[in-house]
Formats: C-alpha cells, structure tokens, sequence
C-alpha cells in the first residue's frame, strides 16, 4: 500500500486502507468517476478531498499490484 501510507492525513489514510481492503479496482474506477459518497464521508468524518484522494490512493495501490 506504497500510496496510501504516503498519505498523511489519519482519517483519510484510515479510509483508504478500508476502501483498498473492500472494494474491487473496478468498484473503486467507478466510485472516482461518480460524486463522493455523502454518508461515507459523514461516517469517516472526512471531507470531498479526503474522500477523492483517499479513492484515488486504494485505486493506485490497486493497480500497481495488478
């Protein structure tokens, strides 16, 4: 998880370990191309940013797996 534990922000790192552990690439290539995820960001008390940046990293740690 080279690109999420670059991360520096705790809430956003927490939830990009938690979308990178759950979600699919392709769940996540979707969630990126949609608006954030207004309970998800409730939940994780995190901003749109987080919430972008966060998708983005699972999405990149992901890929550089794959």
């Amino acid at each position: 998880m080279e690109m999420i534990d670059q991360l520096r922000d705790g809430k956003t790192k927490a939830f990009a370990k938690h979308c990178f552990e759950r979600y699919s690439p392709e769940e996540l290539n979707a969630a990126s191309e949609g608006m954030p995820d207004q309970d998800e960001m409730a939940h994780w008390e995190i901003t749109a940013g987080q919430w972008e940046e966060a998708i983005a990293a699972a999405l990149a740690d992901h890929h550089s797996q794959g």
